[in-house]
């Protein structure tokens, strides 16, 4: 049910636009004065509307998202009540972009009967998208349901906390934690979705519900906190597992792309294609992040009770699940303490040099507590797992080497969501300014350079807020990049009813472009779905129209003729033969291409792709090697 209240009551001028002069009726003093100060006054006057026209690093987004919306305080943002239910919140756990720029969020609402996973897609513009389960008003057990929302009713039993990856041919990954009626307890659970929101039902098209797929990595209560898409299509789900009725453990399931349980991953556990890790020396741990290194491994993050409080906890697996207890940490795990007393991770990536980054709430009582004070906190490591003292936040005390806490004007504060853009710098996205006891916040963005300190040129000194998204009950829960830049941050909002979801996109940037002449249509990202889909239609023999609709990204920084020379000049210099057999052909090179651009080595690289046959053909190591050396090092995830 989609909300349009107006009558925000909170001021949303940007630090851009603070100091414009205030409209009315001028002074005396100033009516008087020379036409040249007039002049002078106009110019001061024209400056500082021109600030407030071009939206700095760390600001709302107020033209491009829900721009046109008539009440000036709701641009920017928007909010979407999705479950039936009028007395029971929404609850928004995850954010995705499609590679055409539209925007979905999923949580959980209330169903005609029960909780369910739910999902909400919006145009770039922030406007509902409507092509979205289109046919939502047309009867169904949601009758009431509006175009551009999906209660997915197909998941078993209660569902919790939706997770969202899209595939590179549009189809959505959505994944959460779902009831199971026979024990009693949560399962891992995934369903993929067509691009309209039709339940697919060639995935897991063997189960008990073509569509859906479950799975118990532990025998009591599971639950997924965060999924990873690898660029092979295979499906990771990690989050908190029950080992008894009382202990939990950090725990992680993966699953083939055509939703069967992956049981070469951890071939040999007691569950092959899941694997359960208690960490620390209590009894309590869980997982609430998972990222993906350049050569396959899985860094899987959260927290873990140890010496009596909780801190940050690691492992890392290879490709096959195993504990990679020979190169990181302490048997393949790292427990770092940040503050005093609680530090509850959130987020987890891995840089472009291999380096691991971890964020999160630390505290010196627990998280979100109203005692002690509560900070966003980030912590960096090397690739295998100490800190990186020397590189991070290294003028600090030694103790507080690798890693920083870092304050808003409150002592409730913390970081919810981890973003590392192309230039290096970090983004940590939470809440600030808020009251405990009351649950209260608001969005809050900060950005660091490469070397952990607060970035200047991104909101204020490094750090950005918005006063309210809804009414000052603004709790976010996940964010993403665009290739543009921007920052889409998402969560939960009150606007006089139950909580809602709400998605906010502020303005960040500049990005530069990758150095890499793959990267054909000139614009902030290296992408499979536009710049090896153009490499890939040119191969064809396509041209013009033909060859650049639809497969040029966010921003492109070349036209139609611009990119079609560009090819030329690639083919020409033996730039596309990528297997080396001195034919460039589509379905060889610009496979191999593509593949490469998504991330995939090996035979998921080679099998089919090359001329096998060719005296001087490629292996995969080889193909890659060629990419960077010819093209440029930016070119590869």
């Amino acid at each position: 049910m989609r909300q349009r209240t107006p009558g925000l009551t909170t001021d949303e001028a940007s630090p851009a636009s603070a100091h414009a002069y205030e409209r009315g009726r001028a002074p005396r003093a100033l009516r008087s004065r020379t036409p040249a100060f007039v002049a002078r006054f106009a110019c001061v006057l024209l400056l500082a509307l021109t600030r407030t026209a071009f939206a700095a690093p760390g600001d709302l987004d107020v033209t491009g998202f829900n721009g046109s919306d008539p009440v000036p305080s709701n641009r920017g943002k928007v909010v979407e009540k999705i479950g039936r239910s009028q007395f029971e919140a929404d609850h928004a756990m995850s954010v995705a972009r499609q590679t055409d720029g539209k925007l979905l969020i999923a949580g959980d609402c209330r169903g005609v009967f029960v909780r369910k996973l739910c999902v909400a897609r919006f145009n770039s513009n922030g406007s509902a998208d409507t092509t979205f389960n289109p046919d939502a008003t047309q009867g169904g057990t949601q009758p009431d349901l509006q175009p551009g929302e999906l209660i997915l009713e197909a998941a078993p039993n209660t569902g919790y906390g939706a997770l969202l990856a899209v595939q590179p041919d549009g189809r959505i990954i959505v994944g959460g934690t779902c009831g199971n009626a026979t024990t009693g307890y949560n399962d891992f659970c995934v369903a993929r979705l067509l691009a309209d929101a039709t339940l697919d039902t060639s995935f897991n098209a063997a189960g008990s519900t073509p569509g859906v797929a479950t799975v118990a990595p532990g025998n009591f209560y599971n639950t997924a906190r965060a999924m990873l898409l690898q660029p092979d299509g295979k499906i990771v789900l990690v989050g908190s597992c029950g080992v008894t009725i009382v202990a939990t453990a950090m725990c992680i399931s993966r699953h083939n792309s055509d939703g069967t349980l992956d049981t070469t991953f951890n071939a040999s556990g007691t569950r092959p294609g899941t694997r359960v890790e208690t960490i620390g020396d209590g009894n309590s741990s869980y997982a609430t992040g998972v990222a993906r290194q350049s050569d396959g491994k899985l860094v899987v993050a959260g927290s873990c009770d140890d010496a009596g409080t909780s801190d940050f906890c690691l492992f890392r697996l290879t490709t096959v699940g195993a504990l990679d207890s020979a190169s990181f940490g302490s048997g393949g795990k790292v427990i770092t303490p940040i503050a005093s007393d609680e530090d509850a991770a959130t987020g987890v990536a891995v840089q472009a040099d291999g380096k691991i980054v971890v964020a999160g709430a630390c505290s010196t009582h627990w998280a979100y507590s109203n005692a002690g004070v509560t900070k966003f906190c980030v912590a960096r490591y090397l690739s295998t797992g100490a800190l990186d003292t020397t590189g991070f936040n290294a003028s600090a005390a030694p103790a507080d080497r690798g890693k920083r806490l870092l304050a808003f004007a409150s002592t409730y504060d913390g970081a919810d969501a981890l973003l590392v853009q192309s230039d290096g710098k970090l983004v940590l996205v939470g809440r600030c300014n808020a009251d405990p006891a009351q649950g209260t916040g608001v969005f809050c963005l900060l950005r660091l350079s490469t070397d952990g300190s607060l970035d200047a040129t991104f909101g204020s000194g490094g750090q950005a807020t918005v006063a309210a998204v809804a009414n000052q009950r603004d709790i976010s829960v996940a964010a993403l990049l665009q290739p543009d830049g921007d920052i889409v941050v998402a969560g939960n909002c009150f606007r006089g009813a139950p909580e809602q979801f709400c998605l906010a996109r502020f303005k960040g940037g500049p990005v530069p472009v990758p150095a890499c002449t793959l990267n054909i249509d000139a614009n902030p990202v290296v992408d499979a779905a536009t710049d090896g889909l153009l490499v890939t239609r040119y191969l064809l023999g396509l041209r013009g129209t033909a060859l650049v609709t639809g497969a040029t990204g966010v921003s492109p920084g070349r036209n139609a003729a611009q990119i079609e020379t560009h090819l030329a000049g690639l083919l020409t210099g033996g730039a596309l033969d990528a297997d080396n057999d001195g034919q460039p052909r589509a379905i060889t090179d610009g496979l191999l291409i593509v593949r490469a651009l998504l991330g995939l080595s090996g035979t998921a690289l080679t099998a089919g792709a090359s001329n096998a046959q060719h005296p001087n053909v490629r292996n995969a190591t080889q193909v890659l090697d060629w990419i960077r050396t010819t093209h440029g090092t930016d070119c590869l995830p």
